[in-house]
């Protein structure tokens, strides 16, 4: 009895636990600790809410390896080397040199074009099964390290014209199959995705899922869109491209299906000093003058403008000038 009245009052006892002279070494007396502890604190808790709305600085159109024309140019970057680009780190250019951004970005999105997706990196790896169709010959192997001078130049062009056309005529003649298209597609997309939330660091380093819709009109007006989409627990399993609609309207429709399924978005028309005028002309894309219900759509979906941009394609043809 007399044991445990003891022992119940000794835990009952004020014990202190920071004493100056012993350095946290409880009631030793004295210090018989051999080091100092280190009274550093990791901090991850997000900034407050930013009611001022100060200025922001990022980049909505970056292209890597999943888009044909990049790729064709000699980009090998992928969608990974994207986002660590954007935060600071150095990556190498296909030149053979390393890049880096001199001032870190605040958000990012890597808005690869949706059109055909992956297939010319398919196409370029001899080991896939895509890489067998005939379509695919002039691409095997296309950035190998030895094939990145300027005498590659003239086979770059030919397929930058050539090479999405021809898969499409493939497909729509039943030589080329579309479910294998489709699935290169999914991947690289869900690819794609999965690097987006690597990298998003909430109140520090913001990424978004994201695509270019790739159009133009029958004379070459460019119809561009970055679509950005808000969050990234629930997306399309492919994303929505000219071969689903080379009508912009097509999109917004697209977009109008899933933001009633809960996935919101935006478009973003890019390149408009491009488009001969076809982007803000005062008809729809039959002919008619607008009405409240397109400029109700239209606003739903598109309410911001790209003002001016610079390309960005990690290295995008700029590798045969450093030969």
């Amino acid at each position: 009895m007399f044991t445990l009245l003891a022992l119940t009052t000794a835990c009952t006892e004020e014990v202190g636990l920071i004493d100056e002279d012993s350095n946290f070494g409880g009631r030793g007396g004295g210090r018989n600790t051999a080091l100092d502890p280190v009274m550093d604190i990791v901090d991850l808790t997000p900034p407050p809410a930013n009611p001022l709305r100060n200025a922001y600085f990022g980049d909505l159109h970056v292209h890597t390896e999943y888009s044909f024309d990049a790729y064709n140019f000699g980009t090998t970057a992928t969608p990974y080397d994207a986002y660590r680009f954007a935060q600071g780190a150095s990556i190498e250019h296909p030149g053979g040199y390393q890049i880096q951004m001199a001032t870190p970005l605040d958000f990012y999105a890597v808005t690869d074009h949706a059109m055909f997706l992956g297939l010319a990196l398919e196409a370029g790896d001899t080991t896939t099964p895509f890489s067998q169709y005939p379509v695919s010959q002039n691409l095997h192997n296309l950035n190998a390290d030895d094939n990145k001078g300027v005498w590659s130049l003239l086979s770059r062009i030919t397929n930058f014209a050539a090479f999405i056309p021809d898969t499409l005529a493939g497909i729509l003649a039943g030589e080329i199959s579309e479910e294998m298209a489709t699935g290169v597609t999914r991947r690289a997309w869900a690819d794609i995705i999965n690097a987006a939330e690597q990298y998003n660091d909430p109140g520090h380093f913001t990424t978004f899922v994201a695509y270019e819709y790739t159009s133009s009109t029958d004379d070459v007006g460019n119809l561009h869109r970055n679509v950005i989409f808000r969050g990234s627990d629930k997306l399309p399993a492919v994303p929505f491209s000219r071969l689903n609609s080379q009508n912009p309207e097509g999109l917004w429709d697209w977009m109008d299906t899933l933001r009633a399924q809960g996935i919101e978005s935006l478009a973003i028309p890019h390149n408009s000093n491009g488009s001969n005028g076809q982007m803000f002309k005062l008809v729809d894309w039959a002919g008619n003058p607008m009405d409240d219900a397109y400029a109700d759509q239209r606003m739903r979906n598109e309410p911001i403008v790209e003002i001016t941009q610079s390309q960005r394609h990690l290295g995008y043809a700029s590798f045969a000038l450093t030969q």
